[in-house]
């Protein structure tokens, strides 16, 4: 990607303005998205916890994602340092996690995927997808309650935000 601020039209956000510190790269993509490698990650005060997940390869690919100790504070993971050698990054501390969210119609079933948190080097924008195999995480954990407990507001892809 290049190092210039970058213009996309897409169905669900509209026509938005990327920078080049919101571009992430997945060299090996996402699970079920493997083609697709180049990102922005746009967050917003107006949508935390939330955040989106913007493919660049393909406007019609969007993900919600959040921080995972936004819902659960103790959220630890472990890693093997042999996973994360392709992001090149030094320390681990220098890592972001985000989870993908699945919003279905019946918001009150929203979920996120803790079993497969996304892990970004906030210093190389390099990113990759983890499965935590030995992991008493699940793919499907109910958000809904979580947000509802600290007043949370919930911002959609269709732009609407429903306060919880």
């Amino acid at each position: 990607m290049s190092a210039e601020t970058t213009t996309l039209t897409t169905p669900r956000l509209g026509e938005i303005t990327v920078s080049p510190d919101a571009v992430v790269e997945f060299p090996r993509g996402l699970l079920g998205f493997e083609a697709y490698t180049h990102y922005a990650l746009i967050t917003s005060e107006e949508c935390e916890p939330f955040a989106y997940l913007q493919s660049l390869d393909d406007p019609k690919l969007l993900f919600i994602v959040i921080n995972p100790r936004a819902l659960v504070p103790h959220y630890r993971i472990e890693v093997d340092p042999r996973e994360i050698v392709e992001l090149e990054v030094s320390d681990v501390r220098h890592l972001a996690v985000w989870a993908i969210v699945t919003v279905p119609e019946d918001m009150t079933r929203m979920s996120v995927n803790l079993q497969g948190p996304l892990l970004i080097s906030r210093d190389t924008k390099r990113g990759k997808q983890l499965v935590l195999v030995h992991s008493t995480y699940t793919t499907c954990h109910y958000i809904m309650d979580e947000l509802q407990k600290r007043g949370a507001k919930v911002c959609v892809a269709e732009g609407e935000t429903v306060t919880v």
